[in-house]
Order: C-alpha cells, then sequence, then structure tokens
C-alpha cells in the first residue's frame, strides 16, 4: 500500500488534502510540531475514512531534520511527499527579529529543499512519484511588510519548476501549489489581517488535488488568484504595501 507524507498536516491545507488522499484510499503519514494537533488530526481521518495514518510530532525548523524525518520513514512505500509546512511573519522588515526569519527560512525552504532532495532521488530510482511544494501566490512578487515569506515562497516555486524540468520522462511528478489567501490560522500566527477575499482551506485543497492529479507544474487555486497575477507588478506592489500597512496600524491601536 502506498503511503502520502505531509508536512503540516495537522490543521489547514495540509490536513484537507489528507482527507481527500485518505477518501482515495491512500495511508497517511503527518507530520507536524503540535503533538495535540497531530492527534486530533489523527482521529478526525481515521473516523472519516478507516485508514491507517501514522504521526510524526517534528520540528522541521530544526537543523537536520529533514534527514531525522526522512530516516524515520525511509522503508515505507511513500509514493507522494507534500511539502506543506511554512510560517511567516507581518512588519517592518528591520523589526522582525532576526532569529525568527532564520527560522522561518529553514522550514519553508532549507526543510523543503531538504526533503525534496531525498526523496526525489528514491523516486526517480522507482521510476514514480509525486512532490508537491507548497508556495502562495506571493511567490509571484514582492511582498512590502512580508518581505522575508514572499521571499522564501519565491524559492519554493522556482526551485519546483526547475526540478520539474529536470525530472521530465522520469515517471516523477513535481508541482508546485501557489495559494492564495487562505482561511487558516496563518493569519493569526503571522500577524496578519485576513483579507476579504478568502478561500477555505478544503475547496483550496479540492482544487489542488485535482490538478495534481492532471499533471499541472503550477497550482494556482481560484480565479481571483489567477486573475491578480496578470495584473501590472507595481499595482500588485502596491497593494500589499497598502493592505500590509493597514493591518500593522490596526495592530499597534490595539
Amino acid at each position: 500500500m502506498s503511503a502520502v507524507l505531509i508536512t503540516g498536516g495537522s490543521e489547514g491545507i495540509g490536513l484537507e488534502l489528507a482527507k481527500l488522499y485518505a477518501a482515495a484510499g491512500n495511508e497517511l503519514i503527518l507530520c507536524a510540531r503540535d503533538r495535540i494537533k497531530l492527534h486530533d488530526a489523527k482521529h478526525e481521518v481515521q473516523k472519516l475514512y478507516h485508514v491507517r495514518c501514522e504521526t510524526i510530532s517534528l520540528d522541521l525548523s530544526e537543523r537536520n531534520a529533514a534527514k531525522t524525518l526522512y530516516e524515520q520513514v525511509k522503508d515505507r512505500h511513500i509514493d507522494t511527499l507534500i511539502n506543506n509546512a511554512g510560517i511567516g511573519f507581518t512588519g517592518k522588515s528591520w523589526e522582525i527579529p532576526l532569529e525568527a526569519e532564520e527560522t522561518m527560512v529553514r522550514l519553508n525552504d532549507e526543510a523543503l529543499l531538504g526533503l525534496t532532495k531525498l526523496f526525489l532521488n528514491d523516486f526517480i530510482q522507482r521510476g514514480e512519484g509525486t512532490i508537491v511544494n507548497v508556495a502562495s501566490t506571493g511567490a509571484f512578487q514582492p511582498g512590502p511588510y512580508i518581505a522575508g515569506y514572499y521571499a522564501s515562497k519565491a524559492f519554493v516555486l522556482n526551485y519546483t519548476k526547475a526540478l520539474a524540468e529536470e525530472t521530465k520522462d522520469t515517471g516523477v511528478h513535481v508541482c508546485c501549489l501557489c495559494p492564495g489567501p487562505v482561511d487558516t490560522y496563518f493569519y493569526m500566527k503571522s500577524g496578519g489581517k485576513k483579507p476579504r477575499f478568502i478561500m477555505s482551506a478544503e475547496k483550496t485543497a479540492r482544487i489542488a488535488y485535482e490538478k495534481i492529479r492532471k499533471g499541472r507544474t503550477v497550482i494556482v487555486p481560484g480565479w481571483i488568484n489567477n486573475l491578480v497575477r496578470w495584473l501590472p507588478l507595481s499595482v500588485r506592489i502596491a497593494y500589499v504595501k497598502r493592505s500590509k500597512l493597514k493591518s500593522l496600524k490596526k495592530k499597534t491601536k490595539r
């Protein structure tokens, strides 16, 4: 039986994707930091779909965490890796603590790169497998007052697109999911405010799952998110700057 490994699988998009893969009969391995949320996610998935669901509590922002996770699961027949774990911070770049954004880069980029390389080598030898790297529509542009996060996701997008070219004709599918605003705990954690046009994690995952199965390389869920990407870059930057500044001012007044 094939297994799907999902990082950041205890909530949000990761958990909703887990449900879809479970509904298709796949075994699951969910990795996240919070043991309680993992326990709840496992219980929810197994109650709904009666599939085997293993959980691994691990902080992927720790150094060498990717190797640690790989060593724990490398003997399982994993055929799909979903690198979904990530964090971000809103604020003036010079005021966000250095340690916080170093942690962000280790999680959003280093852990993703490490897991991708380790599993990709196995998948290529096998001649099959799928890797889904989760970025953001923020990967398509600079993001004033959320600069580090947008830059970290630009790395994910471009790295994944390059790998998709390298792995053509290998039997391995590498793709990048770039959701727009999604109704998750991300905004509470990052210090940002939920925008007006926001998509549910369930709908985002459903669109993503369908397009992953169709072999798409870059997946942007929702027609609004697709439309916005093609606005002039200056307009998009100005919008992000204005919205993040507004959010920061409201936060300061509290």
